[in-house]
């Protein structure tokens, strides 16, 4: 029987390292890292991207929509927020869907593992992945949480190798689109100090759309052209920060 391995190599620090888990677990002729471009990743991540692939010495599959973040939006009529993260959905979930159906159309009977790198802190995103594996008929692994692995510590393998993890990571937990709608006030905060294009990009669709980026059930719902003024409600720390080294890209 025949095996592919799908790591999903999305930009961020654990991803990498669990590319290297990956190429160091399982042959290395069966190891796909597949990315998801959704157009509007922070700069610094397309260059991390490209340079750790170089570092590992493997080729990027690339499965994206085609379409940016934005774009979306206005296809679809509706701008994402907390509550319905459908971007996310369409431009990467159902892009590594597709490329499972192709691998499994060239072969019915292949195996086909997926490698995330969800740490134990995400506990629902593990759940939701697993409930996907489960029904794409796929295997899936969790090599930081089975290594109990770190993430400073997949940072620092990525620094051991050479390559600088995206410095999105010097203001923002993940290396997520810049503007991802899943942010809360801090990220937004955060931003709206080092990318205000983008911020102002954010404001402008809220306007367009009528309805507010920042939702969760009968909380306050902020928009975010008074964000900056109301500032945070109480202090706001991540949950797991990490050490990229000095920033001196200008973020």
């Amino acid at each position: 029987m025949t095996r592919k391995v799908i790591v999903g190599f999305s930009g961020g620090v654990t991803s990498a390292w669990c590319a290297g888990w990956a190429l160091r677990t399982y042959p290395r002729d069966e190891v796909v890292l597949l990315f998801h471009d959704t157009q509007e990743e922070h700069p610094d991540t397309y260059r991390f991207i490209r340079e750790m692939a170089a570092a590992l010495d493997m080729p990027i599959t690339e499965r994206s929509d085609g379409r940016s973040v934005t774009e979306l939006f206005r296809d679809e009529g509706y701008l994402g927020n907390g509550q319905n993260t459908f971007c996310s959905r369409i431009l990467k979930a159902e892009q590594g869907a597709k490329y499972v159906r192709e691998l499994r159309a060239a072969d019915p009977d292949m195996e086909i593992v997926k490698i995330i790198g969800y740490s134990a802190n995400e506990p629902l995103r593990v759940s939701k992945m697993v409930g996907r594996a489960h029904a794409e008929g796929v295997r899936v692994r969790f090599p930081v949480i089975e290594e109990n692995v770190t993430k400073q510590q997949t940072t620092d393998w990525c620094l051991e190798l050479g390559v600088r993890p995206s410095s999105m990571y010097c203001w923002a937990e993940h290396a997520n689109c810049v503007g991802c709608v899943k942010g809360g006030r801090a990220y937004w905060i955060a931003v709206a100090k080092h990318h205000p294009e983008v911020f102002a990009q954010r404001v402008a669709l809220e306007e367009e759309f009528g309805h507010h980026i920042i939702r969760g059930g009968d909380r306050e719902r902020v928009w975010l052209k008074d964000l900056v003024q109301l500032g945070l409600k109480r202090k706001v720390s991540q949950r797991e920060k990490i050490d990229i080294g000095a920033c001196d890209c200008g973020d």
